[in-house]
């Protein structure tokens, strides 16, 4: 299977829980994201990875034409069902759109998901006017750093899943060079301008974490068969205090790549 087609599956694995376990921007981080695109002049934008349309729909209200691309058809039905027009099933390495449709081209929270970031970034390129934009969550200040808000429910997960005997290797090596990936693009390829558009404090239960788990939310866990998930949720459920809170630390930026005048 191919990296597309399995992150179609699991996309549209996870459409009906998608929204509950990812937080949302706020409304002030979104009418940053709408004044930084008015300042750019940018009216018409391309979403590559729309999604359930988390970001498309409140920019729809606020007066810009999106055209919205994803793979998965699961969470394209979600996101019409919440409202959002002018969607269209499609891969981000192919947009079916000509040359300079559109003034800017949008990844939301998804650069981590493509299995060239340069590729992809170049195709989309070739869409845009004025410029290519990545919204991007950072979990800590530091990227070098552990993020503390969700690794100690993973550690656990995956210990578990060794002690039962389950094979997880390839998933969690498949989750870490995602990651490597994006940060290889970003350094190698830095952004004409950065802009913090939220910055966020909070706390969970590893109860909630590990809640999401179940629904398998992520991609490391989501394609469990049901009985090893539900042995490992039960290890889990054992091994830890899932009252136990735990802090996070979130940042959302706006990366910037503006296009060269002809």
């Amino acid at each position: 299977m191919s990296l597309a087609s399995g992150v179609s599956a699991r996309f549209d694995r996870i459409s009906d829980v998608y929204d509950e376990t990812r937080e949302p921007l706020s409304e002030e981080a979104l009418d940053r994201v709408a004044e930084i695109f008015r300042r750019d002049g940018i009216k018409r934008i391309i979403e590559a990875g729309v999604g359930t349309g988390r970001v498309a729909i409140p920019l729809q209200k606020r007066g810009f034409d999106i055209a919205g691309l994803d793979l998965s058809a699961g969470m394209l039905s979600k996101a019409r069902s919440k409202g959002a027009d002018n969607l269209v099933r499609g891969d981000a390495n192919n947009p079916p759109f000509r040359n300079r449709a559109f003034d800017a081209a949008l990844l939301a929270h998804v650069l981590h998901l493509v299995e060239d970031p340069f590729m992809t970034f170049e195709r989309l390129s070739a869409c845009a006017k004025n410029e290519v934009v990545v919204l991007l969550a950072r979990p800590l200040r530091n990227r070098e750093s552990t993020p503390v808000e969700r690794e100690e429910i993973f550690k656990v997960f995956r210990e578990a899943a060794s002690e039962l005997g389950i094979d997880g290797e390839k998933r969690w090596a498949a989750r870490r060079e995602r990651f490597v990936k994006q940060y290889e693009f970003l350094d190698r390829h830095p952004p004409s301008e950065t802009i913090t558009v939220q910055e966020v404090d909070g706390t969970r239960t590893l109860r909630e974490y590990l809640s999401w788990y179940e629904k398998r939310a992520f991609g490391f866990a989501d394609d469990f068969p049901e009985d090893e998930l539900s042995r490992v949720i039960e290890r889990v459920k054992q091994t830890v205090d899932l009252d136990k809170v735990v802090p996070y630390h979130r940042v959302a930026q706006m990366l910037i790549w503006r296009m060269a005048k002809e």
